[in-house]
């Protein structure tokens, strides 16, 4: 054999030898790479579940006939926080009795963006100042004073305020007390737990499907320092029977301001 096709035979074979090894380095590295997004996946999964498992639901879960709402969860929805956000309107300054409406806007803000320290006299002192009832525009406006991306949106049926809940946003209602039925059980945890019966701003923040019977969850600011045996406030998380809650908003203003989470 002349040495020149020796040469590049072993050349040839040299080359080859590389290649299988970069190859097999990889195929390796990829396995690799494949194990590693496997384990990511699974942890990702793993926290996913963890996250999903809201404590509202596993609480109502929990209390549903305690509460006298019905037998069985079906479904629950809800959009929640993991901090406190709930404000009662009493003690909100001179005009308490009228400051529904500055407590829902603060409590939304505080919802929208958990960095948010503005008060309902904050609101209260920017609108109406010296006292009286709050309407739609105040509520808007105080919206804008403080940065809240809202929406107005025509209520036509139950299924709009499962929407804004679905969407994962919460609504300031304003509607008539009095369509609600007044609960004299103090542990219970459904219909109007006060005697106010007229116009009324509060928070719809969830729905429940419980046996054959929706309710929607909400956060009412009307408490007064009232609260259940374990010292929770009694407008904090208080459910209301979808038809009955529709009908109390129907008969007084059939508008939701749905509010939508800080970039």
């Amino acid at each position: 054999m002349k040495k020149s096709a020796f040469v590049g035979n072993f050349l040839a074979l040299a080359l080859l030898v590389v290649l299988i090894s970069i190859s097999t380095g990889c195929f390796t590295e990829t396995n690799t790479s494949m194990n590693r997004t496997e384990k990511i996946t699974e942890v990702t999964t793993e926290v996913t579940t963890e996250v999903s498992l809201d404590a509202n639901q596993l609480l109502l879960e929990a209390h549903l006939k305690t509460w006298k709402l019905g037998n069985t969860l079906i479904l629950y929805a809800g959009s929640n926080r993991t901090y406190d956000w709930y404000l009662d309107q009493a003690h909100t300054g001179d005009h308490s009795m009228s400051n529904c409406g500055p407590t829902s806007v603060a409590m939304a803000a505080k919802w929208a963006d958990a960095s948010f320290e503005g008060t309902a006299e904050d609101a209260r002192d920017a609108f109406r100042p010296d006292g009286g009832w709050w309407y739609n525009a105040d509520i808007e406006g105080s919206l804008t004073l403080y940065n809240v991306d809202y929406d107005a949106v025509m209520i036509e049926d139950i299924n709009t305020l499962r929407s804004i809940i679905d969407s994962g946003y919460i609504a300031i209602i304003n509607n008539s007390m009095g369509y609600i039925a007044r609960e004299t059980d103090a542990e219970a945890h459904v219909n109007r737990f006060y005697d106010f019966d007229s116009g009324h701003y509060l928070i719809l923040k969830g729905y429940a499907l419980v046996d054959d019977r929706t309710y929607f969850e909400v956060y009412d600011p009307n408490n007064w320092d009232m609260t259940y045996e374990d010292g929770t406030p009694m407008g904090k998380d208080r459910y209301y029977e979808a038809s009955v809650f529709m009908d109390s908003i129907n008969n007084w203003y059939p508008y939701a301001i749905v509010i939508k989470p800080a970039n």
